[in-house]
């Protein structure tokens, strides 16, 4: 009995034994006191990393307000940039000088890191320690700066320190395929290393609250139709579009009202705007919500926005951070046509599809979706059950980690 109950606690440490835990550095440029999608992005990433046994040593800026606990992630915390010249500056040494510490005293599986500008201490610390690379591409920030007026001694900057992480990087993560054909054809790279993997979400706080609660709660009158706007407010983004759509809806949609939640750089252009085409007070502007406060406002919305310019989708594609988020909710999207080929079917057939910068396209299938509330339905379950089969964080970080994993075996 005494050897049968031996070997039985043999047997349970040796399959304790194989499990393997990848260690990781990672790297993320980002404000965790926002919420928007670099937040979400990087603590949804972490938290599936951790999911998914990983060891994890995060070294992103220091949140002013609540800082986050992921079991199995360590972070290391640098001065808080703040938007600011002199703050990425001190990113960029302090989070070099974590980055060659933690590799002379740890050995890593991979470094992984969220957008690159000019930074060069991962891939650095890539070729000097011998660690394979993967950066997370978040925009092609060339076509931003060039949006921005950037000089172009800084863009060339900028492109010769991409080139060389890319160079380097053992793997891309992009979520879109205009970004992913774009990187490839723009840095000639082999499309091997470039990987296109959508944006997730948290299933776990997408339990929405009632639609008759979530409208008492704001204190909008129970028979209006209430169209949605999550994210960042920047010009990517068609409001412009979206508002004048409004306006011919109305006849038909007498109750039309959006509701936006979110914040970013053109936020007092969009209500100016708004009064201009006089539907200023047919918008609710909610501000940023964290999102484990989302549940209490997405009930309220009766069909989501992802409506970009034709400039945005040429970075972003079609399926934006956003989608996952929609989708979890259970609610109906309405996107653009332009680029969706190559985005999976199971996907494509739940979204209602428009022309980008189409007045009114938009108009008639906001219309449309007014007047079908079961064709609304039938198309927000079946985006549900994609981004619960493949779009949780958990889902997303696995495929990661088998690409890496993949990697690995080649060499």
């Amino acid at each position: 009995m005494k050897n049968k109950s031996q070997q039985k606690k043999k047997s349970k440490g040796n399959r304790i034994a194989k499990v393997i835990f990848m260690k990781i550095l990672y790297f993320s440029f980002v404000e965790l006191d926002i919420p928007n999608a670099c937040q979400t992005h990087t603590l949804g990433v972490l938290t599936g990393l951790s999911q998914n046994s990983c060891s994890v040593d995060a070294v992103v800026p220091r949140p002013k307000k609540v800082r986050p606990k992921i079991p199995g992630v360590r972070f290391y915390y640098l001065w808080p940039w703040r938007f600011s010249a002199l703050g990425r500056f001190w990113i960029k040494m302090l989070g070099g000088a974590y980055f060659f510490t933690l590799c002379l005293l740890k050995k890593y599986d991979v470094i992984y890191v969220r957008e690159l500008q000019v930074n060069p201490f991962p891939r650095w610390c890539s070729k000097i320690f011998r660690i394979p690379f993967y950066i997370e591409i978040n925009s092609i920030l060339l076509r931003q700066m060039e949006m921005a007026g950037i000089d172009e001694n800084r863009m060339l900057r900028v492109e010769r320190h991409q080139a060389s992480d890319f160079k380097q990087a053992t793997g891309l993560i992009v979520p879109s395929f205009p970004r992913y054909n774009w990187i490839i054809d723009y840095y000639n790279l082999n499309p091997n290393k470039v990987h296109m993997i959508l944006n997730g979400t948290n299933i776990l706080a997408a339990k929405k609250t009632d639609r008759s609660v979530a409208l008492k709660k704001l204190s909008l009158p129970q028979n209006g139709f209430y169209l949605g706007f999550l994210g960042i407010v920047w010009e990517y983004y068609d409001l412009s579009t979206i508002f004048k759509a409004m306006q011919l809806c109305l006849e038909g949609i007498p109750n039309l009202h959006m509701i936006m939640i979110g914040g970013g750089p053109e936020i007092d252009n969009l209500r100016n705007k708004s009064q201009e085409i006089q539907v200023n007070s047919r918008l609710i502007f909610l501000g940023y919500v964290q999102p484990e406060l989302l549940f209490n406002v997405m009930g309220a919305v009766d069909v989501g926005l992802m409506n970009l310019t034709k400039k945005g989708l040429q970075d972003l594609g079609p399926v934006t951070t956003r989608f996952a988020t929609y989708a979890a909710f259970q609610l109906p999207i309405i996107a653009n046509n332009m680029y969706i080929k190559g985005y999976p079917d199971d996907l494509i057939q739940g979204l209602s599809l428009v022309p980008p910068e189409d007045l009114q396209a938009l108009a008639d299938m906001i219309l449309w979706l007014y007047n079908h509330p079961k064709e609304r339905k039938e198309r927000a379950n079946i985006l549900h059950d994609f981004v619960i089969k493949k779009l949780t964080w958990d889902a997303i970080t696995k495929e990661i980690l088998e690409i890496i994993k993949h990697d690995k075996k080649l060499k």
